[in-house]
């Protein structure tokens, strides 16, 4: 019998699963609300197969999982699941790195839209049945604008292609991709003061590690064009969020589109709401009809594959 051990979802998220699961010989699928180390440690204590989307996963936890073989987290990012830990003890880490990369990069796509348009700004002047232009400025072409990449992985080429076609100029910062990956989207590789310098939006496209925690600070800010947009759909930690309102506010960029935040469970910095300059969706790029229904597809296509005794796909740690 193989235990597969869902965490941190209501029975309604895991609907799909449960159809699936149940329908396979030897298969026991369970569900856990359990949300601390001390009751992780009791609930996954026998399974084999672990999926999740917010739970920590800690050292503590995983030193613990002598049954357990494979760990999946529904999404890209994997920061909250310790993977060093999981490697030692011969466990496998996957992400679900395919099921809403057109879905995020149009949505990064709709925050470039909505700062250079001032979407926002338009919809509650009609709202307030305001008409007048007086003292609001104009919004921005972005034919022929800059824009920036700070990474180069799927979500950013998927919305190169698009901002390609409107006619953008791209620049990458990204120290791993290859010169094939760039030249096919038309993009020139520079450092990254040299794409602060130039591009008309900074977009970006990185997982969150240590190396990248606060990597956009007041440093960085006083860079970049003091017309220029900072757009991020990747992780909100990436950006020190009192470094950049107080940018926003001393006119070192012109606005910015953000769907994550440093801390997305109501710890909002109050001066972002009144910010006109800025907006802001509440980490749900991802969120399509369509991405919901691939989303559950790839995780438990690459459970089917690790129960047929083949190796999983899309591994972070390493194994």
């Amino acid at each position: 019998m193989t235990k597969i051990t869902a965490i941190d979802k209501t029975g309604v998220f895991y609907a799909y699963e449960t159809e699936l699961f149940s329908n396979i010989p030897d298969v026991d699928f369970t569900i856990t609300d359990a949300d601390s180390e001390e009751k992780l440690i009791a609930a996954l204590a026998d399974a084999n197969v672990i999926l999740f989307t917010a739970a920590k996963l800690t050292a503590n936890v995983i030193k613990t999982l002598d049954s357990c073989r494979l760990i999946i987290r529904y999404g890209i990012g994997y920061d909250n699941v310790d993977t060093a830990a999981a490697r030692e003890k011969g466990i496998f880490v996957c992400n679900a790195p395919n099921y809403g990369v057109v879905d995020v990069a149009e949505h990064a796509l709709m925050l470039i839209m909505a700062t250079a348009k001032r979407v926002v700004r338009m919809h509650d002047m009609v709202r307030e049945n305001r008409w007048s232009l007086d003292g609001i400025g104009a919004g921005s072409r972005l034919a022929g604008k800059t824009i920036g990449f700070v990474g180069f992985g799927k979500i950013a080429r998927a919305l190169c292609e698009r901002t390609n076609a409107l006619g953008m100029k791209p620049l990458v910062y990204d120290p791993y991709v290859t010169d094939e990956a760039l030249a096919a989207f038309g993009a020139k590789s520079v450092t990254l003061d040299e794409l602060l310098g130039s591009a008309d939006v900074v977009t970006l496209h990185l997982p969150l590690m240590e190396s990248t925690r606060h990597m956009f600070n007041m440093e960085l800010f006083q860079k970049m064009k003091p017309t220029a947009v900072l757009i991020n759909t990747s992780r909100g930690a990436i950006v020190k969020e009192a470094d950049l309102i107080d940018a926003l506010e001393a006119g070192y960029l012109a606005g910015v589109g953000l769907d994550v935040f440093e801390n997305e469970t109501g710890g909002l910095d109050p001066r972002f709401l009144a910010l006109p300059n800025a907006v802001l969706t509440p980490h749900v790029a991802w969120n399509t009809k369509e991405a919901t229904l691939a989303i559950h597809e790839e995780v438990t296509g690459n459970v089917l594959r690790f129960l047929q005794g083949e190796r999983p796909e899309s591994i972070v740690n390493g194994l």
